[in-house]
């Protein structure tokens, strides 16, 4: 998927190719004899061409509620139209190409290419009923023709480059998650390890020195017998410290945010802002749902929302975890959760939560999930 800022560049190129044929009938006419219906349905037929690309483009930032087939069709049938009422407005036939570009952005090849025959071929007629010559149409047609496969192949250029760029941006942030988890794991080993060492080495080798303090404080007499008994006393502190210090460090949390961040940091073509409140440590499960959630909403909206920034909020408190997420992407008609909207919620439900998801065309798309307290 093209980037918006692409998309806005596109279709403002393609609002002023438009704006430019109404321009130069306006100042020339519409030649269509002494019909006033025909005049008027003329420049009907314009703004409905002028409005329905601009409400389906990314220009204003709104987004139509039906699918983008029915775009095409009507820009299809309105061009056409504008066309063979006036063949001898040359400029005219600009708005196939425009129709061209606009669907070879949404619609498979197989489907441009057909629309491309068919306006072709409207190029030829129109052309003839405009009585120029055979060489004049012949020209005509075939530099028309060559303009639409132009404007298609450049489109579907530009699809393909941005499709490559989402994938590698999606396989960055699976890999940035990945890395994440991984090093949240190691800390957690590694924190174990030191914990263990801490108890089987240091804790052992304190308790041999009380027993070795304990046997010496009841042979030791006079200055002697006070200095052991003190050094008791140390040593039976540092082992109570060691003991404390252990379980601290099997207990300590690693902690959500650091490894939030390792997942939404420089995501190529997509601002995160991310907000943690953890004031209550989560477990192991619920850490697990979080990361994996917050990976998969970021590959979605990398992969299909066409979005700049992404706002994600997760809290951690006595209620329990609460998650948020919104981007400022094109949005859905309707949502249909796929593999890995569905997954999102089976980890939360196992937890005793839920998942919610909303979207409005033109809005974005909004996660949220709540797990209560335990």
């Amino acid at each position: 998927m093209a980037s918006r800022a692409q998309e806005r560049l596109s279709a403002g190129a393609g609002l002023a190719a438009v704006l430019v044929v109404g321009l130069s009938v306006l100042l020339y006419g519409v030649p269509v004899g002494d019909s006033a219906a025909a005049v008027a349905l003329w420049w009907v037929g314009f703004a409905v061409y002028v409005l329905t690309f601009a409400a389906d483009s990314e220009i204003f930032g709104l987004r139509t509620p039906w699918p983008d087939a029915v775009t095409v069709a009507v820009l299809t049938v309105s061009g056409l139209t504008l066309w063979l009422l006036a063949p001898h407005l040359g400029w005219t036939a600009l708005l196939f190409v425009v129709t061209t570009a606009a669907a070879a952005y949404v619609l498979v090849p197989r489907v441009v290419g057909a629309l491309v025959v068919l306006q072709t071929v409207a190029v030829a007629v129109g052309g003839a009923m405009a009585g120029l010559t055979t060489d004049n149409v012949v020209f005509a047609t075939l530099a028309y023709l060559a303009f639409q496969v132009f404007a298609a192949l450049v489109v579907v250029g530009t699809r393909r480059e941005a499709e490559a760029r989402a994938a590698l941006a999606v396989a960055h942030a699976d890999l940035r998650a990945a890395t994440a988890l991984l090093a949240t794991s190691s800390r957690n080993d590694e924190r174990v390890r030191i914990a263990r060492d801490l108890h089987d080495v240091v804790g052992h080798q304190l308790t041999a020195l009380a027993l070795e303090l304990e046997v010496a404080a009841h042979r030791a007499t006079g200055d002697g017998a006070e200095h052991v008994a003190r050094a008791r006393g140390i040593a039976k502190d540092l082992l109570a410290d060691v003991r404390a210090t252990v379980g601290e460090l099997r207990d300590a949390p690693a902690g959500l945010e650091p490894t939030l961040r390792g997942i939404v940091e420089h995501v190529p073509g997509l601002a995160v802002e991310l907000e943690v409140d953890e004031r209550r440590p989560l477990d192991d499960a619920a850490t697990i749902a979080v990361v994996r959630c917050v990976q998969e909403i970021v590959t979605n909206t990398v992969r299909h929302a066409g979005a700049a920034h992404l706002q994600v909020a997760v809290v951690s408190d006595d209620d329990g975890l609460r998650l948020r997420a919104h981007d400022d992407g094109v949005g859905v008609r309707a949502v249909e959760p796929g593999n890995g909207l569905t997954g999102m919620a089976e980890r939360f439900e196992e937890l005793g939560g839920e998942l919610s998801l909303d979207s409005v065309p033109g809005r974005g798309f909004t996660v949220r999930a709540r797990v209560p307290a335990r």
